[in-house]
């Protein structure tokens, strides 16, 4: 298993279409340091940088300058497929994070063998079989008497919940969630949330989390960031924003930006 790593970004900068008229500066030379085991919510408006602030950390696309640091270890030139081996993720959609036409038993196999060394060898074991059933009890959705069943029969919210076991059940050294609830519905939501904050704290794992929500930002996680125009504007450790409510955090930013908030899904909340 993988060992909770603190992360740090040096000056990251991403501009896609460069030279062109369609240039976009998405990432503006972001300075960052995450300590081990640390809960951060990253929120901002649209198009602030937040979503490609995560996809810069697990090596979606090359930086244009800067560095991503990943324990002791220089992982900026590192492929994507390589850093999800340490690096577990959930995504927006409940079908990205799930091979569909595999069983749940084996699509939990992978997961299990993420951090291990490629070679021939039997996936799915009945020690392994075993911890798949005790981590899939605690869903309360009854999958652990599914395992042979395949994924794409599940619904979205278990879908989902199976991707944040995947993600989580090898103890990662880093957690990205990417507005992982947004696409739920309210109850399923909550209880999706209610087992991320669980599994974090009990492994104490690294986690990044873009979230839409200000509550959620509010309520969940050891530190909060605002991002805006590729850059962190606000920076909040747990004791300040355990003081603040969704206007207050409206305030600061309206202080720091210089300009009104973007009435998006985020007010919508």
């Amino acid at each position: 298993m993988s060992v909770p790593a603190p992360v740090r970004l040096c000056g990251i900068r991403k501009v896609f279409f460069p030279g062109t008229p369609n240039e976009v500066v998405a990432l503006a030379g972001i300075d960052l340091a995450v300590p081990a085991g640390q809960f951060v919510s990253i929120i901002g408006s649209n198009g602030s940088g937040k979503s490609t602030l995560l996809n810069a950390v697990a090596g979606t696309f090359s930086l244009t300058t800067g560095k991503v640091l990943l324990g002791e270890r220089d992982v900026t030139k590192q492929a994507e497929h390589v850093r999800s081996r340490t690096i577990g993720r959930v995504f927006q959609d409940p079908r990205a994070g799930t091979a569909p036409s595999m069983t749940i038993e084996e699509n939990l196999a992978i997961s299990l063998l993420r951090t291990k060394r490629s070679g021939l060898r039997r996936g799915v074991t009945s020690a392994r079989r075993a911890v798949m059933r005790t981590q899939l009890s605690r869903l309360g959705m009854g999958l652990e008497d599914r395992l042979r069943a395949q994924v794409n029969k599940l619904s979205g919210g278990q879908r989902q919940a199976m991707s944040l076991l995947m993600a989580t059940i090898a103890e990662p050294s880093l957690l990205l969630l990417d507005e992982h609830t947004a696409a739920l519905d309210p109850k399923v939501a909550a209880t999706i949330m209610e087992l991320t904050a669980q599994l974090v704290t009990e492994r104490g794992l690294t986690t990044l989390m873009v979230t839409h929500n200000m509550e959620l930002a509010l309520r969940y996680g050891d530190r909060l960031i605002m991002m805006h125009a590729g850059r962190v504007v606000l920076d909040l450790d747990a004791e300040q924003k355990a003081t603040l409510k969704v206007g207050d955090l409206i305030e600061k930013f309206h202080a720091v930006a210089g300009e009104a908030f973007a009435v998006d899904r985020m007010l919508l909340d």
